[in-house]
């Protein structure tokens, strides 16, 4: 893709081009490893954006099942850090550990004689001799992280460079009292425990950076990637990436034409838009321009619309007015709803996905449709999705078998609209579609004729396999 003798990675110019694949230059060795991770060439270039900055840009064309990356993170944040040994960051468990000096568990293994700790050992020695001013235990992680990124600026000069272009919306986050408080109470510790080199802006920069770039793994860790926090979002992906331990794999969802931006979904498939759009602004500060968001029937799902209460017939649907303001219409009778009302109803419609067993669900999904839902609607698509993956593994019947396909129809018309291509969340859907399908086989022989239960024997083991490749993260 590149012919203008620009690194792929740094956009420095070079003339050194991948002997492999032709496609990329690369100015360094190291920037080289990168592309060549794991001795294949991965086809994406990173190029800069003006009002987003840089993403990653397909260098080739790269077909549905595709590994685009695996990255492994630069920082690792977990916020329950004193119940993990602080040498090999398992979680502690029986009476095999002992405290360090500095307060921290470590396991009474070999993990007591290493030296990795002894960096983070020495500050937080500094921090418990502070007596009025203290981290939290869930801050400590992020803390000790801070400190370390702040090293890279002298012992890995690139790495520091690297980072610091990573986007933080420092002054955006300043406004929340929160981020203000933090960032001048870890500004005050940094001074005592004798880091006095770090400025205000810079800390800001990087705790924005933290929280702007890292991905939750689930409630007690957040992870930073050098290359995947690159991807921009869309509601509507061509790549799909997930984490296995603490690495990230990025694999294509479908054909991605050269040129075509990487992008992945960064929050839920199944929410309502005035909700995502409240989590896109609070988190990250933007506000999603995608095919999806700016159609207010979603691609024709109208999975964020709720049936009107007036007419029977229509949705109440957003419409945009202005440059600036949207309002909430129905498409038959033209009867409006406010923001606070959809907003309400949405948070509510979202409660009722709690339940209680998989039984519960065809029940909990009818109340939801006696309020305004509908067969495509993001909560009850979520609470199907639930059951059809619930029912198969608890056992069937042909009550439940039957319930699943007909769920399976409104699956497979949502996914194909708002999450096409291949995915974990299809590859679920059809295994769970294929053991229905081998039950009715089993149990309706006579029901169904020899060349019938050939056929779809040959069909069941068919999305047996391609189900698997989907859920197990297969990649070319």
């Amino acid at each position: 893709m590149d012919k203008d003798g620009k690194c792929f990675l740094c956009d420095k110019e070079c003339d050194d081009k991948c002997s492999h694949c032709e496609d990329v230059f690369s100015c360094s060795d190291d920037h080289l490893q990168v592309h060549r991770k794991d001795k294949k060439c991965l086809p994406w270039v990173v190029k800069f954006q003006e009002g987003v900055g840089r993403i990653l840009v397909a260098s080739r064309d790269i077909l549905p099942f595709e590994l685009i990356m695996k990255d492994d993170p630069l920082v690792i944040v977990q916020d329950n850090l004193m119940d993990l040994c602080v040498n090999c960051e398992h979680k502690i468990e029986g009476t095999e550990w002992e405290y360090c000096k500095c307060g921290s568990k470590q396991c009474l293994t070999v993990c007591s004689q290493l030296s990795s700790h002894s960096e983070d050992c020495s500050l937080l020695c500094k921090l418990r001799a502070i007596e009025d001013e203290s981290v939290e235990s869930n801050l400590i992680s992020k803390f000790l992280n801070i400190s370390k990124l702040l090293q890279l600026k002298r012992s890995e000069p690139e790495k520091w460079n690297w980072l610091n272009r990573f986007m933080s919306h420092q002054d955006e986050r300043n406004k929340n009292p929160e981020f203000k408080e933090l960032s001048n109470r870890f500004l005050t510790v940094f001074h005592k425990v004798g880091i006095a080199d770090v400025s205000k802006p810079t800390l800001d920069h990087l705790l924005g950076i933290l929280d702007t770039n890292c991905i939750s793994v689930d409630s007690s860790m957040q992870l930073l990637f050098p290359y995947l926090s690159l991807s921009s979002h869309s509601c509507i992906p061509n790549c799909e990436h997930w984490i296995t331990a603490t690495q990230a794999t990025v694999r294509a969802k479908r054909k991605i034409p050269a040129g075509e931006e990487i992008t992945i979904r960064y929050s839920y498939l199944s929410l309502h838009r005035m909700l995502l759009r409240r989590v896109s602004r609070d988190a990250w500060f933007f506000t999603c321009g995608c095919g999806r968001c700016q159609d207010g029937s979603e691609m024709g799902t109208q999975a964020s619309s709720f049936k009107c209460y007036n007419c029977r017939e229509g949705f109440i649907q957003e419409v945009k007015q202005t440059d600036t303001e949207n309002c909430y219409q129905c498409n038959v009778c033209e009867k409006t709803m406010t923001e606070q009302k959809v907003v309400e109803k949405a948070t509510f419609l979202r409660s009722l996905e709690n339940f209680s067993s998989v039984e519960r669900i065809p029940s909990l999904i009818l109340e939801m449709e006696s309020t305004g839902a509908h067969p495509l609607y993001h909560s009850v698509i979520e609470l199907k999705q639930c059951y059809i993956e619930g029912i198969t593994n608890s056992g069937l019947n042909d009550h439940s078998c039957r319930t699943v396909l007909a769920y399976s129809q409104d699956l497979c018309m949502y996914m194909d609209k708002v999450n096409p291509g291949v995915s974990r969340m299809r590859g679920r859907m059809l295994f769970c579609m294929a053991r229905v399908k081998d039950w009715f086989i089993k149990n309706c022989q006579a029901d169904i004729e020899p060349e019938a239960q050939i056929k779809g024997k040959q069909e069941m083991v068919k999305m047996m396999i391609l189900s698997k490749k989907m859920i197990a993260g297969y990649v070319t």
